[in-house]
């Protein structure tokens, strides 16, 4: 009895997991696009409100499935993923754009290094200890 009862929590430990995988999904994709984003403007020169505009459409789509599956979410998984996207727009967008433009750092390679630094907290929500 007691082994049918390790398997079944077995079990329930192993379709929880399952269940919450499409949670890392969730978390590369608002990061891809947050990097895309922010290369489209300083790379690509896209002007910010062709840029933003499917940025946003996308990010809310993203989010409303999110909020869909809710329930299979980790423990304060949208909370951190809120403060992370809220984290990386404001690293980008009032630190380190104005940053590299005052130093007139225009080579592609330091954007794209700036992008990057910029969408680690939204990274940081991959790991299990953000999620706990």
């Amino acid at each position: 009895d007691a082994t049918r009862l390790v398997a079944a929590g077995e079990k329930a430990a192993q379709d929880a997991r399952r269940a919450t995988r499409w949670f890392r999904v969730f978390v590369i994709a608002q990061a891809a696009y947050a990097l895309a984003f922010t290369l489209s403007l300083d790379i690509a020169k896209v002007d910010y409100w062709k840029a933003f505009a499917p940025f946003l459409l996308v990010t809310l789509c993203i989010w409303m499935i999110a909020f869909r599956y809710r329930e299979s979410i980790p423990r304060h998984g949208l909370r951190n993923m809120g403060i992370a996207v809220a984290t990386w727009f404001a690293l980008y967008t009032l630190m380190l754009d104005p940053a590299m433009q005052s130093f007139g750092l225009s080579s592609p390679w330091w954007w794209v290094l700036a992008g990057v630094i910029s969408i680690t907290p939204i990274l940081a929500c991959l790991f299990a200890s953000s999620r706990r």
